[in-house]
């Protein structure tokens, strides 16, 4: 059986992470050829969190091929307020020439006007993150443990809780946190947001 492990996600990764990103970017299904290139996803969705939240950045190696990840933050605002300081600007100077898209664009709304969790859980569920695993590797029990990392990286760091947002048209998703014993906290759009509080 070929070796599975999850290790700490690099900067050297994240190509192979806006891979399973693009796989894994359409509720679930592969996103390929739905947006402008294959890098756009992972630059919102993943490059943030390895760039500047390493140290909770997971990703799951299958014989040195990276077929998901776990990525999370101990303090969403403080880390909303870095990524505003020193990734999006980035970005948005990058995919400047597609600002006048954002209204018809989702991905490019995300680049210029980013989703901010939303304030009235952050007391409750200061963390967040999210998880993408490719099709071959699921149902295996990897999510599982992928959860189970992030949620001993973040208690160990002292978080009382955790949130993840998913696509309302995610049902496997939903069905995945709801098993882990994640409760709906709201509905934001086309977004579930989902939460577990850590016992002390």
């Amino acid at each position: 059986m070929p070796e599975i492990e999850i290790q700490q996600a690099r900067l050297d990764d994240l190509a192979d992470l806006y891979f399973v990103t693009l796989k894994t970017g359409n509720s679930g299904s592969d996103a390929t050829a739905l947006f402008r290139n294959d890098q756009m996803l992972g630059e919102v969705f993943v490059g943030p969190y390895v760039t500047h939240a390493s140290e909770t950045s997971n990703l799951l190696s299958q014989s040195g091929k990276t077929v998901g990840y776990g990525l999370c933050v101990l303090d969403t605002e403080l880390f909303q307020s870095i990524c505003k300081k020193n990734w999006w600007p980035k970005l948005q100077i990058k995919y400047a020439e597609l600002k006048h898209t954002i209204e018809d664009d989702w991905l490019v709304r995300e680049i210029f006007f980013p989703t901010l969790s939303p304030s009235e859980i952050l007391k409750d569920f200061p963390s967040h993150g999210h998880i993408d695993l490719l099709p071959e590797i699921q149902g295996k029990g990897w999510g599982r443990k992928m959860m189970a990392q992030m949620e001993k990286q973040l208690q160990e760091l002292g978080s009382v809780g955790f949130h993840l947002r998913v696509s309302s048209h995610n049902e496997r998703g939903l069905q995945f946190y709801a098993a882990l014993g994640y409760i709906e906290l709201l509905q934001v759009g086309d977004e579930v947001v989902v939460g577990k509080r850590f016992s002390k």
